[in-house]
């Protein structure tokens, strides 16, 4: 479980999220915050997010896409190769969230996710 608010100014107090829930979290630098990304909703965190992947990968499978977002391997369904992005459903819209992976960190990254969740598929 990880410790998260509905709200970026936490006024709605804390709520216990399942980490498998999580699709991936990204720092965003205007509201000083971990945005977490599930399924259905955003949530906040605050700390850096360094200190948070240590953190969740003690217990989950975290990998850096970029300086700013790390992305739970187990729930990625699909890769982008072209546009290096990885998905979190099987049918893929515009309105599906996705998180970019950085070109110096693709390789890195890829290799990581394949050893993590071989069923990835890419396209």
């Amino acid at each position: 479980m990880v410790s998260v608010t509905s709200d970026a100014e936490g006024l709605s107090g804390y709520i216990d999220l399942p980490v498998d829930s999580i699709w991936f979290i990204s720092y965003k630098r205007i509201i000083d915050r971990l945005v977490v990304h599930t399924e259905d909703n955003k949530y906040y965190m605050t700390g850096p997010l360094k200190y948070c992947m240590n953190a969740l990968n003690k217990s989950s499978n975290f990998v850096y896409a970029d300086r700013s977002n790390i992305f739970n391997a187990d729930n990625v369904v699909k890769i982008n190769t072209l546009f290096k992005e990885v998905y979190f459903e099987e049918e893929i819209t515009k309105k599906s969230k996705r998180c970019e992976i950085a070109h110096n960190r693709y390789d890195e990254a890829i290799s990581r996710l394949e050893v993590l969740n071989p069923n990835v598929v890419f396209f």
